[in-house]
């Protein structure tokens, strides 16, 4: 993951993009989508409902990087084209059936960000080898998987490295290129010192009337919760 967070092409895309500063954002994942199962089907959502509103103010792109070829029928990626273009982040609600995910109503899409939802929607395929790139504002779900083979993934994010890192304080990002200093070594010792997730549950550890086994925690919750409308409770929203 490391070598293609830093891969030199890619940094030299993302440089076009946000400026010779460059850092890794402290969100990034590696996805399994199984087939027919409801909890990684992710609704529609601007990346920018999750993080806090420094990001409002930048831009964080995203490469979503599939490790097989990712179609409609695997769970691959839709997205609301030109949905971007207001520079808007809409009102989302939280949370999606028995999950952590945020939602983003498509009325919200029509009205708030002008989203032709006749027109502008559409499944990007993404060959194996290829990626996806885009921006924190543009709205965008996966769809279920209704293959019997497992769609894995990645997403990684970048972020102007003089800029906060936009994740309500519970990680900073990791500096990967400064135009001041062209053989920068990167620190990755601090940044894996600091466990995301872990600093997510101990932030509710006081709320919670379950005590998970050591070392396997099923639950996630985090800030973005407390940001949008909660129309729907499950085990995950303890706030």
């Amino acid at each position: 993951m490391k070598d293609i967070w830093t891969n030199e092409r890619l940094l030299n895309v993302v440089e076009q993009l946000i400026g010779p500063n460059i850092a890794g954002n402290c969100v990034y994942n590696i996805r399994s989508k199984l087939p027919n199962h409801e909890p990684t089907v992710v609704p529609w959502h601007q990346d920018n409902g999750y993080f806090d509103k420094d990001a409002y103010r930048q831009l964080i792109p995203t490469a979503w990087i599939p490790f097989v070829d990712a179609n409609k029928q695997n769970g691959g990626l839709q997205f609301a084209r030109r949905g971007q273009k207001t520079g808007r982040t809409a009102d989302h609600t939280c949370c999606w059936q028995g999950t952590w995910y945020i939602m983003l109503d498509e009325s919200e899409m029509k009205n708030t960000l002008d989203v032709d939802l006749e027109k502008d929607i559409q499944v990007v395929d993404v060959p194996y080898g290829g990626m996806v790139l885009f921006s924190n504002v543009i709205p965008h779900q996966s769809l279920p998987n209704v293959t019997n083979k497992i769609r894995w993934s990645m997403d990684l994010r970048w972020q102007d490295a003089n800029k906060p890192p936009a994740f309500h304080g519970l990680k900073n990002h990791i500096v990967f290129r400064t135009e001041k200093e062209p053989n920068h070594v990167i620190d990755w010792a601090t940044f894996e010192a600091v466990d995301r997730t872990e600093v997510q549950l101990k932030a509710v550890e006081d709320l919670r009337e379950d005590k998970p086994e050591k070392g396997f925690d099923t639950l996630v919750s985090g800030p973005w919760m407390k940001m949008w409308e909660i129309n729907n409770m499950n085990r995950h929203v303890i706030f």
